[in-house]
C-alpha cells in the first residue's frame, strides 16, 4: 500500500506532514530538495518537470508510476477526524474527534478489503464535516462521489481526464460509478482539508475564467442531469463545488 500526498510549491506549508507521517510527497524534480529539507529525501518522490505542471497530469503520473493499492491525498488536508458519542442536534463540536495517526495504516488496510470485498475500486471520505446533518447513522455508501483531497485506489485502468481540468475529482468519481457501478464513501469519517487561499498547488493556476470553463466542459461530458455547476456563478464557491450531483444508480 502507497499513500502519495502531491505537492506544488508548498514546502512552506505541509499540512498533513506529521499526521500522514508514512506519506510520500510527489513533486517536481526540480522542487526535490525544498521538500526533502522539510520531511527528508526518504519522503519524497519526484517525477520529471514536464510531467507535471497540473493535478491531472500528476495525479496520472502517480497512477502510471506508482503501484496499487494506492491512497493520493492533498497536501492541504491535516487530519481525518470523525463523531461519536453524540445524543442530539445540539452536541456541536465537542463531540469531534481525531483519528489516532498511529491507527491510520489498519484504518487503510481495513477500507481496502472493504473495499475489495464490496467490488468497487475506490473509496474515499464524506467532505462534509458540518455535525448539523453528519450521517453517523449512515456508516457508508456506494453511489456518492468521493472527492480529490481523498481518494483510495485499488487497480483499475481509468485516468484522469484533463479536459475537465480541476474537476478531475468529480470525474474520476463518475467514471468508476459509471464503470463499476458503485464507490466506497465512509460517511463516519472525514478529512480536514484547507482551500482556497492555501499559496502553492492548484491555487497558483486557478482562475474564475478557467473555472468556469472547466464546470463547462464536466457538464458537457456527463450532461447537467448528472453534474451541474451553478454558471454564471454567484461567488467563488459556486465554481469550487457542483451544485448537484446526481448519479441515477439505485444502490447495489
Amino acid at each position: 500500500m502507497n499513500i502519495i500526498i502531491p505537492s506544488y510549491k508548498r514546502s512552506h506549508d505541509l499540512k498533513g506532514k506529521d499526521y500522514f507521517f508514512m506519506a510520500k510527497y510527489c513533486v517536481p524534480e526540480s522542487q526535490k530538495h525544498e521538500y526533502i529539507e522539510v520531511v527528508g529525501k526518504d519522503r519524497v518522490i519526484t517525477l520529471p518537470d514536464n510531467e507535471d505542471g497540473d493535478i491531472v497530469k500528476k495525479r496520472n503520473w502517480i497512477l502510471n508510476n506508482i503501484e496499487f493499492p494506492l491512497i493520493m491525498i492533498d497536501d492541504d488536508v491535516s487530519s481525518i477526524n470523525y463523531y461519536e458519542n453524540r445524543k442530539g442536534e445540539n452536541d456541536g463540536d465537542h463531540k469531534k474527534k481525531e483519528l489516532d495517526k498511529h491507527e491510520l495504516i489498519n484504518f487503510f488496510k481495513h477500507n481496502f478489503l472493504l473495499c475489495e470485498e464490496l467490488g468497487c475500486k475506490m473509496w474515499g471520505l464524506s467532505q462534509n464535516e458540518d455535525n448539523r446533518i453528519y450521517k453517523e447513522f449512515l456508516p457508508f455508501n456506494l453511489t456518492n462521489v468521493v472527492l480529490g483531497p481523498f481518494q483510495a485506489h485499488l487497480k483499475h485502468e481509468l485516468k484522469f481526464d484533463s479536459r475537465v481540468g480541476t474537476k478531475d475529482d468529480y470525474d474520476m468519481a463518475l467514471q468508476q460509478l459509471h464503470k463499476y457501478k458503485k464507490v466506497l464513501r465512509l460517511n463516519k469519517f472525514h478529512y480536514l482539508c484547507e482551500h482556497g487561499d492555501n499559496k502553492g498547488g492548484i491555487v497558483s493556476y486557478r482562475s474564475k475564467e478557467k473555472e468556469i470553463e472547466y464546470c463547462k466542459q464536466i457538464m458537457l461530458k456527463w450532461g447537467k442531469k448528472i453534474i451541474q455547476y451553478r454558471i454564471p456563478p454567484r461567488k467563488m464557491t459556486d465554481l469550487l463545488n457542483a451544485k448537484k450531483v446526481n448519479v441515477p444508480i439505485k444502490g447495489v
